[in-house]
């Protein structure tokens, strides 16, 4: 009598195998890229929701948001604009003292300071979900008596407008710079408008990524934040905390914290080569970056924008042509 055979062979058991192997090397990369578009859009979400809240804040107030103030209450443009994305609770009295620095916490001087409490809080609308590390926090090492500048990192940044230095080596194929040429919104005490970006709203860029900070990012090498600049080896890619007033920056620039000097200028001045302050750019998109622009509109632009097209989109007033 012949037995029915119930199990597979060691070949055909390699052959199924290999087969599965095959379809699962198929299909990771259409999965990847309909994580990565997920991910994209989900960002447009946010940055549409801050610009419209940004909006709002202007309709209330009769101007924008200061893009950050540098003298006491130092801070960003994020704590204003918390009540007109449904947070406002953060920044209600309990939560947060206007007249008090964004760091401050109940145990300085005595004083019950609720800020460094609320702003260790990390809030999705303000992080982009491709970035890698999503709770990110931010602790700048300062002298005793100061207190450290402690405060939940996000991926979004107000832009300034354009620093002179973005002409260095040799970018000069637009309009130079001799002085920084201003964005949609501005530090404290200056008041803007919307409709004074005479450049045109559409044109204008109000948000922009800089993702990843404090960690510094040079293409998609990173060095983990390390603040104290009396420990080996300190990075920082400063402005990581929603709050700080360091989060906004004109683009353009080429400083970095530690060491002192200049990012090297190997590094292109374009979107995605490096998150250092006031440099450009930066997101965890491939191929570019998402953006806001002063009418509301969120819009992607490639890594290959040229130059000239961020520097004209960066400033309110400057009267340049956007090109192709």
């Amino acid at each position: 009598m012949h037995r029915s055979r119930s199990a597979f062979t060691l070949i055909e058991l390699l052959v199924v195998i290999a087969i599965i192997a095959i379809l699962i090397g198929l299909l990771l990369p259409a999965v990847q890229k309909v994580r990565a578009a997920a991910a994209r859009m989900s960002c447009q979400n946010n940055l549409k929701q801050v610009a419209l809240a940004i909006h709002s804040y202007e309709s209330a107030n009769g101007k924008l948001p200061h893009s950050k103030r540098t003298s006491p209450p130092q801070r960003s443009w994020a704590p204003d604009v918390l009540p007109h994305l449904e947070q406002g609770n953060l920044v209600s009295d309990a939560n947060y003292n206007l007249n008090e620095n964004w760091w401050r916490s109940t145990t300085y001087a005595g004083v019950a300071i609720p800020n460094s409490a609320t702003v260790q809080k990390h809030l999705k609308v303000f992080n982009c979900p491709s970035t890698p590390n999503q709770n990110r926090t931010q602790n700048k090492t300062e002298v005793a008596p100061e207190q450290n500048k402690i405060g939940a990192c996000g991926d979004y940044f107000v832009v300034e407008g354009v620093n002179p230095a973005i002409n260095l080596n040799g970018n000069l194929a637009f309009p130079v710079y001799a002085t920084a040429a201003k964005g949609m919104m501005s530090a404290f005490p200056e008041s803007t408008t919307i409709v004074g970006a005479t450049d045109g709203s559409s044109n204008t860029i109000l948000l922009g990524e800089c993702a990843g900070r404090e960690d510094v990012w040079r293409g998609r090498v990173m060095t983990p934040a390390q603040t104290d600049a009396s420990l080996s080896n300190p990075a920082r890619a400063r402005g990581g905390a929603w709050a700080t007033n360091d989060n906004p920056y004109a683009i353009g620039g080429r400083v970095q914290v530690f060491p002192s000097g200049l990012i090297p200028t190997t590094i292109p001045m374009k979107i995605n080569a490096s998150n250092e302050h006031g440099f450009n750019f930066y997101s965890f998109h491939d191929g570019g970056a998402v953006f806001a622009f002063g009418d509301g509109s969120v819009r992607f632009l490639a890594e290959s924008t040229p130059l000239a097209n961020l520097a004209a989109m960066s400033t309110r007033d400057a009267g340049e042509i956007v090109g192709n």
